[in-house]
């Protein structure tokens, strides 16, 4: 059995290495091990992605094992075919902060048809903001992809947790602007 995930790694995946260093190294609480972290906060910031990987592959095996028999000879070639699936618009929003209980730093949020992205909010500071009023903005957002999709979005289909220090809003409070 797999050991269970470690809650501190995962959060500490979602930070950039130099401030992990700063957190967790000697004048943190001395957790970081260079031969160790950097491996391991990779496998927490991919292992979404690799475990998907994983499935697809195992899918494609147990196909292929389905299709061969015994007496077939092994020189059979297994067509790819592709299928067009509908555009269907799906909003994702991104949320920057800590946690999912940490304050939230910004928001914004993206309109994808298929594979194709066709419509983006920058991100919105939310600083001060009260939970309707974010509730609000968010209603707002899918009301106007809704008008540019001319599909009524009722909800986001995705979510994405952002570090706030990837904000890209300047000035920022996490990088105020030097004044000589």
């Amino acid at each position: 059995m797999a050991r269970p995930d470690q809650e501190k790694c995962r959060l500490c995946s979602k930070l950039d290495s130099q401030e992990a260093q700063q957190r967790h190294g000697p004048n943190g609480d001395g957790c970081w091990n260079p031969n160790v972290c950097h491996n391991r906060r990779s496998y927490y910031r991919h292992r979404g992605v690799r475990n998907h990987v994983r499935k697809q592959r195992r899918r494609g095996q147990q196909t292929e094992q389905a299709l061969s028999e015994p007496n077939v000879s092994t020189s059979i070639r297994v067509a790819t075919l592709e299928v067009l699936a509908p555009a269907v618009p799906a909003a994702v929003v991104h949320w920057y902060r800590m946690t999912k209980d940490s304050p939230l730093h910004a928001l914004g949020a993206e309109l994808w048809m298929g594979n194709d992205r066709v419509a983006k909010v920058e991100p919105i500071h939310c600083l001060g903001l009260t939970e309707l009023q974010v509730k609000t903005l968010l209603v707002r957002i899918l009301d106007v992809f809704s008008q540019h999709s001319g599909i009524k979005l009722e909800r986001f289909r995705s979510s994405v947790e952002l570090h706030p220090q990837n904000c890209p809003i300047r000035p920022c409070p996490l990088y105020p602007e030097v004044r000589l």
